[in-house]
C-alpha cells in the first residue's frame, strides 16, 4: 500500500509568517500535532506542538512571533507513491512522527505515525477475521476429510 491512500488531505498548513498563536489554533481546530510550513505549495519547514511548547512557550516567546522562527527547517518529505513500509523506515530513521507528503515537490498531504499505525491495525484485524472464518469451514471443504460415498 502507498502513503497516498492513508495520508490526511487536504493538508492543514501555515506560511512561515503565521503567528505561533495562529499555528496553535490551526492545530487545535484540525486535531493534528504538526503543520507543514509552506511557501506557496512548497514545504519549507514543519512546526509541531512540541516546537510550540519547547522552542516558544518555555522560552517566553510571544504568541505573535512568526512560525518561521521556531519551525524545523529543511524537513524530510515523502512522495505520495511511497510504500508504507518505506515511510515507516524513514520516520524511524529521522525520528519524526509526522511527514509532509509531496507529489512533484508540491504539498499534497500529511502523514502521521498514528495514521500508519491505525491503518495497519485495521488490516491485521481484517486478516484475523478471515483466518478465523477459515478455521470454521468444515473439514470436508478443505479436502482433508473424505466425502461420503453416494449410493447411485
Amino acid at each position: 500500500m502507498q502513503i497516498q491512500y492513508m495520508m490526511n488531505t487536504p493538508p492543514v498548513c501555515v506560511p512561515a509568517t503565521a503567528s505561533l498563536e495562529n499555528a496553535a489554533l490551526r492545530m487545535a481546530d484540525a486535531g493534528v500535532g504538526a503543520l507543514p510550513v509552506v511557501d506557496g505549495d512548497r514545504v519549507i519547514g514543519v512546526v509541531t506542538d512540541r516546537d510550540l511548547v519547547v522552542r516558544a512557550m518555555a522560552r517566553g516567546r510571544s504568541a505573535q512571533m512568526p512560525v518561521g522562527e521556531v519551525m524545523s527547517t529543511d524537513p524530510v518529505t515523502i512522495e505520495a507513491d511511497t510504500a508504507v513500509a518505506v515511510a515507516i523506515l524513514i520516520m524511524r530513521s529521522v525520528r519524526a512522527r509526522h511527514l509532509p507528503v509531496v507529489a512533484e515537490g508540491r504539498l499534497v498531504g500529511m502523514i502521521a505515525f498514528d495514521d500508519v499505525f491505525w491503518q495497519l491495525t485495521q488490516e491485521l484485524s481484517d486478516l484475523a477475521a478471515v483466518v478465523d472464518a477459515a478455521r470454521k469451514i468444515p473439514q470436508v471443504f478443505r479436502g482433508t476429510d473424505k466425502a461420503p460415498l453416494l449410493d447411485c
